[in-house]
């Protein structure tokens, strides 16, 4: 259980995580985004955002494990950025995943929490993340969770310029 603490429902434990989690994270990036993009077969470019950004332990991840298989059901993993428009620390949340058939028990709460915590010991302004605007479930927890809409992430699909064809005189 990690110093932290933050209590959980029976049944369930913390792992704090370390670099060796990264093909884990991968699965439960992948696993959250499946859910979102159904139509979805490729996801390479995962690797890349873990080249970037999951760096153990300043970019903490940790895991809510079932206590009787140790199996993941839930996680958590982090970081810290600068808010745009008042240029304070935050955290940002980068994965925020609980299998489906562990949810609704408190689980996501508890992750929440766990940032929380973590994020006040950082000396952080607040907790930022991005949510896609059909995942009601996830939505719900926020709102919860005392989370407002600061802003919006617009998206404009663009049709690939063909090459022109220019003569070089």
């Amino acid at each position: 259980m990690p110093e932290q603490g933050i209590p959980l429902p029976p049944g369930y434990r913390w792992r704090i995580g370390s670099a060796w989690d990264r093909p884990r994270i991968r699965q439960s990036l992948q696993a959250t985004l499946q859910e979102s993009f159904p139509e979805q077969t490729n996801w390479d470019h995962l690797e890349v955002t873990l080249d970037r950004l999951f760096d153990p332990p300043n970019t903490p991840c940790w895991w809510i494990l079932k206590e009787e298989t140790a199996e993941p059901v839930g996680c958590v993993w982090v970081g810290i950025s600068t808010d745009q428009a008042t240029h304070q620390r935050v955290a940002y949340i980068f994965l925020l995943w609980v299998d489906p058939e562990h949810r609704r028990q408190g689980l996501g709460k508890a992750l929440i929490q766990q940032v929380e915590r973590w994020g006040s010991q950082q000396q952080l302004a607040a907790i930022t993340l991005q949510v896609y605007h059909h995942n009601q479930a996830a939505l719900s927890l926020y709102q919860q969770a005392d989370f407002a809409v600061q802003g919006y992430w617009l998206h404009k699909p663009l049709t690939p310029a063909l090459p022109e064809n220019r003569e070089v005189l």
